[in-house]
């Protein structure tokens, strides 16, 4: 009984002393490309696309209010806060319609 009870106070310990895992939030800005099946699919820049799961948590935001991810359509300018989850799967937490950033004029030489 005591080599149980040794056990289990060295696990604890151990437990005590591990850091918490934090989900530092990433943010990405790209075209909407589709969202479906638990997924939402935003290509970003450099041509590759970012496959995250979507949650009951998920936040979509259309001109400043909440939206259904049905409200979103392939084209649209979105930002995307997503965080890893444990086992490293990145998840969409708050996807929001933005206007695409503006590009300079060119000046003619």
């Amino acid at each position: 009984m005591n080599a149980i009870l040794s056990t289990f106070f060295s696990l604890a310990l151990l437990l005590q002393s591990t850091p918490p895992l934090t989900n530092v939030p990433a943010t990405f800005s790209g075209t909407f490309k589709m969202a479906e099946h638990g997924h939402v699919i935003v290509d970003v820049e450099g041509g590759e696309s970012m496959n995250m799961y979507v949650t009951h948590s998920t936040k979509f935001i259309r001109n400043g209010k909440p939206a259904k991810a049905s409200d979103f359509h392939n084209g649209d300018h979105v930002t995307v806060d997503a965080e890893r989850d444990v086992r490293m799967n990145l998840i969409a937490v708050r996807v929001e319609l933005t206007p695409p950033a503006k590009k300079a004029p060119k000046n003619p030489e």
